[in-house]
């Protein structure tokens, strides 16, 4: 009993802290998606489901974007976040002033979009917790809880810049808990709700996809398993496209619209080739394009080691196989922004249900995917977007910052963490 009671206590006081962390930091940092968050909503808002027809950022001037950045991503968000933006209406201010680009974005819209992404956080822990108990009790559960929940690169994501890659990934934990307690059909609905919701998860859906049709199932079944998937993918577009016929080819022409090149700047760039490629062309002016334009050579490589995996080491079940997926994605796509790790950090942490020995593995990886939040001064998400900055919170951030501003370190930090990635794949793979 005492346990238990022990067991709960950790976890609320895992919960509270990290739950203060972020709060700390909510109303006075954002990130510049923030910003661009506020204008989609406020497209989508004028023009309804005709929203894809402006998507592509190419009439960001008339439609009052800070930046020409396009959506990328499935309706999901749009829908989630639009409803928000209504209430929460107060103005993004952009302009030039002495060759300077200031954008500042309202306390109430920053709040708003943070309020949502915490919460998601916390139902990310709560899956993780969940799903690690079923099957190793409630301890390890709350040590994978901890390993996402107090993660610096999460709290940074949810809470500092101010994005939604844990929305998915908890859509995506949804999906594998169901199909752990025998409720597939439901599952693999979700795992492809989460594969639109933004495309960086679509390869960890597809794990979690495999894994179930690996199992022993009639033709029939897999079937209606796989069309499942792909209603879960396609359900959100059916209003776009049910109101505007050519929603879905717009959206793919918007998707394969981004063109591998050079990734600027180098300090937010996390595949180590193209960030090598690009430091090594703005400081000798060689065309080092080309490394860049093959990410997919990688990516097969190590789809091909995963497999490898999956028929020779019988690694099928869902929590390894989305993790893999998404380490080979991580690790070979040419550009990858640190939200991105978010979700490696949440699938790693899963892996504890496949055995302690892979604990010292889990804690090398999520560690060092944490270093960069300090290596970076993320105080300057404290001031760049917040007219009037918290002074305080400002010095007390560059405190806990190495302050390292030279371009040269996050190239190699991000060549470490991709042959880390590449490691981890190959351990968990082939072990």
């Amino acid at each position: 009993m005492w346990k238990d009671v022990l067991r709960d206590f950790a976890f609320s006081t895992i919960l509270t802290l990290g739950l203060m962390l972020r709060l700390v930091y909510t109303p006075y940092t954002a990130g510049s998606d923030i910003a661009q968050f506020a204008s989609f909503s406020d497209t989508f808002l004028r023009h309804g489901f005709s929203f894809y027809e402006y998507a592509d950022g190419k009439y960001y001037v008339e439609e009052g974007w800070p930046y020409n950045w396009p959506y990328v991503y499935g309706p999901q968000l749009i829908l989630i976040l639009a409803p928000l933006r209504a209430f929460f209406n107060q103005h993004v201010t952009a302009y030039w002033s002495n060759g300077n680009y200031y954008v500042y974005v309202p306390v109430e819209w920053v709040v708003a979009c943070k309020a949502l992404f915490i919460s998601f956080d916390v139902v990310v822990g709560v899956l993780i917790y969940t799903i690690l108990s079923r099957s190793g009790g409630g301890w390890l559960g709350m040590l994978g809880f901890a390993l996402y929940y107090l993660n610096p690169a999460v709290i940074y994501n949810s809470s500092i810049y101010g994005m939604f890659d844990q929305i998915p990934l908890a859509v995506l934990l949804a999906s594998i808990h169901l199909i752990k307690s025998g409720r597939s059909l439901l599952g693999v609905s979700l795992a492809g709700f989460a594969a639109s919701f933004k495309p960086n998860i679509a390869p960890a859906s597809l794990g979690v996809l495999a894994s179930s049709m690996f199992e022993g199932k009639g033709l029939k079944r897999r079937l209606l398993e796989l069309a499942l998937f792909l209603t879960g993918l396609l359900s959100p577009f059916i209003p776009f496209e049910a109101s505007y016929p050519g929603t879905i080819p717009r959206f793919i022409k918007i998707l394969l619209s981004m063109a591998p090149g050079y990734t600027y700047p180098v300090v937010y760039s996390f595949n180590g080739f193209s960030s090598l490629a690009t430091y090594m062309h703005e400081h000798s002016g060689g065309d080092y394009q080309w490394v860049i334009s093959y990410w997919w050579v990688s990516l097969i490589v190590l789809v091909a080691v995963v497999s490898a995996g999956v028929l020779v080491f019988k690694k099928r079940d869902g929590v390894t196989l989305s993790f893999l997926l998404y380490l080979a994605f991580t690790a070979s796509y040419w550009r990858v922004n640190y939200q991105y790790l978010t979700p490696a950090v949440g699938l790693a942490s899963l892996q504890l249900a496949e055995g302690r020995r892979r604990l010292p593995v889990i804690l090398v990886f999520s560690a060092y995917v944490a270093l960069w939040f300090f290596l970076f001064p993320v105080s300057w998400w404290a001031h760049v977007h917040i007219e009037t900055p918290n002074q305080g919170l400002w010095r007390v951030m560059d405190m806990f910052s190495l302050m390292v501003f030279d371009e040269g370190v996050y190239v190699l930090y991000s060549l470490i963490l991709t042959m880390l990635s590449v490691i981890v794949l190959l351990l968990v793979a082939l072990s």
